[in-house]
């Protein structure tokens, strides 16, 4: 912490403008030892943007803009330097060069942000979301990041902890008068109020499936027999030609996932090949790998071509593949294809076998019904129609914290129940409030750190 940092902040390749970024107590002297202007970085005011020149051996690299930060009026916390110049991929490697050889060192993926935890700018749930912000890809992921960017979780939990803390306090003062036998929590109000506060733990915890269900997108598996239709509906889907279509059976003998984004939602949609047994090598493999895709999906579209009413054959494939896979927290929906050239009569008597199962009717060949398996979909993950983030777990880190914090309120509940003395009651609470304070980082470790922010990008 005692050094100064620099990095690339904007992504390498040819463009207008970059950013290189310096943080640290030495920003402003590094930086002065390669630029010039009508007034030097350090004596500047701060929070001004200053014209001037990158020079090396006393020529000009390039013309800047410099903006100077002072600490603790900064993201990190620390002086902050940020030249903005020409977007040649040169130029800015030349500048970031140019700044190590002036003193300061490359920074660690995601160490601009840390620094900003440690300075007490933002907690850990904040610094995640700067990275969930960086890479949403849909309106509601970037919903979701502002929200947590904002501290709205963060308040959400606070409060709880400021709730069981008040609570711990009054048995741990009752514990430094024991001899006087003085009892400042009543046990019934005691344990009313630790019943309430396990109700909201729970609540939250509760929210973590469809939190990160938004976070990281929905996965959806196309299935079904070969040649019914999967990779056209993948097609449509997407609107592109992404995957190959023909009339051979076992044309697709591998999954194939693109991103999707529906009306802001995010999906992750597999393709798969074809469900069947086959003696063909490469195509079992590809029958395998489908059959793992179905078993791990969070929504399953079975793909029925209703152009070819074989009820057997679809009976069977449906007790033997779709019946022993699916998994109850999975949705299924039946997708009928092929409803443009069906004969109706005959497919009334084929819908029956799949009364107990959500159904649509498409024709990836015309476009009929997209527009209901798209909003179909959308309820599937939306699950209200004004969706709240304030309180909504999305990483499994939170989600285990909370748990533990969980298991250590009911202890103390049960301890309560049972009369056991406070000290017990206390223990519990106190483990509940850092269980909570690993989520905000309050309570952390190096290694929890070091995976957190490893996965950020160099310049951020």
């Amino acid at each position: 912490m005692n050094d100064t940092i620099a990095a690339i902040s904007t992504p390498i390749g040819t463009g207008a403008i970059a950013i290189v970024r310096l943080s640290g107590p030495d920003s402003f002297g590094i930086a002065d030892k390669i630029f010039k202007g009508k007034k030097s970085i350090d004596t500047a005011p701060a929070n001004q943007v200053i014209n001037g020149f990158i020079i090396s051996n006393d020529s000009i690299v390039d013309q800047v803009l410099v903006s100077k930060f002072k600490s603790p009026n900064s993201f990190t916390g620390e002086n902050i330097v940020e030249i903005n110049c020409h977007g040649g991929t040169f130029i800015v490697q030349e500048i970031l060069n140019l700044i190590i050889a002036a003193g300061a060192r490359h920074a660690e993926p995601g160490e601009f942000t840390k620094r900003a935890f440690i300075n007490g700018k933002m907690d850990l749930v904040q610094a995640e979301a700067v990275a969930d912000l960086i890479n949403a890809q849909t309106n509601i992921n970037l919903r979701l990041s502002v929200s947590q960017l904002e501290g709205k979780l963060s308040d959400t939990i606070h409060e709880l902890k400021d709730n069981i803390k008040k609570q711990c306090s009054l048995l741990e003062i009752e514990l430094d008068f024991s001899e006087e036998d003085i009892e400042f929590a009543k046990r019934d109000d005691l344990l009313n109020d630790l019943v309430k506060l396990e109700t909201e733990l729970e609540k939250l915890s509760s929210s973590f499936i469809h939190g990160r269900l938004l976070r990281e997108g929905a996965h959806i598996a196309i299935v079904g027999q070969p040649n019914v239709g999967k990779s056209s509906i993948l097609n449509m889907l997407l609107k592109q030609d992404r995957a190959i279509v023909s009339s051979i059976p076992g044309t697709t003998r591998d999954t194939l996932e693109e991103s999707l984004d529906i009306k802001g939602f995010l999906f992750k949609v597999t393709d798969t090949a074809g469900i069947r047994d086959t003696d063909d090598l490469v195509e079992n493999k590809g029958v395998n790998r489908s059959n793992q895709i179905l078993k791990n999906a969070d929504i399953i579209l079975l793909i029925v071509d209703s152009s070819l009413p074989d009820i057997n054959s679809t009976k069977t494939f449906l007790d033997t593949y779709i019946k022993t896979s699916i998994k109850p927290d999975q949705m299924l929906i039946v997708v009928f294809n092929k409803i443009d050239i069906v004969d109706k009569q005959s497919f009334a008597e084929y819908k029956e076998i799949f009364n107990d199962y959500t159904s649509l009717e498409i024709s990836a060949k015309t476009g009929f019904g997209f527009s209901s398996l798209e909003d179909t979909l959308v309820s599937l993950v939306s699950n209200k129609p004004d969706i709240q983030f304030n309180n909504m777990l999305t990483k499994m880190r939170h989600y285990d914290s909370l748990n533990k914090s969980l298991m250590y309120l009911k202890n103390a509940i049960a301890s309560l129940k049972e009369n056991f003395s406070p000290e017990f009651v206390s223990f519990d609470l106190r483990a509940s409030l850092d269980a909570l304070g690993e989520i905000t980082g309050e309570v952390t470790t190096d290694e929890i750190l070091n995976d957190i922010f490893s996965s950020f990008c160099i310049g951020k």
